[in-house]
């Protein structure tokens, strides 16, 4: 019984890194850990503004949008 709790233990506690290919890095749109953690800071700092922005970059619109979050019917946002 030890050596199972020890080895879900062992699990839980995960520390190791991954990497993935360098061929699939080339391809990643996040150049690595510190370009994620840009963009999680950025989208910590001002979340609306973030959406927006990535919205505006990766979206085509017709019309373009006024609101970024709907929340007049909450907790059902649009």
């Amino acid at each position: 019984m030890e050596t199972i709790l020890t080895a879900l233990v062992s699990i839980l506690q995960e520390r190791r890194i991954f990497e993935p290919p360098a061929d699939t890095r080339e391809r990643a749109t996040l150049s690595g850990m510190p370009a994620y953690q840009a963009l999680a800071a950025e989208a910590e700092q001002d979340y609306e503004g973030f959406w927006a922005r990535l919205a505006r970059e990766g979206l085509s619109w017709h019309k373009p949008f006024t609101k970024v979050l709907d929340e007049s019917n909450a907790p059902f946002y649009k």
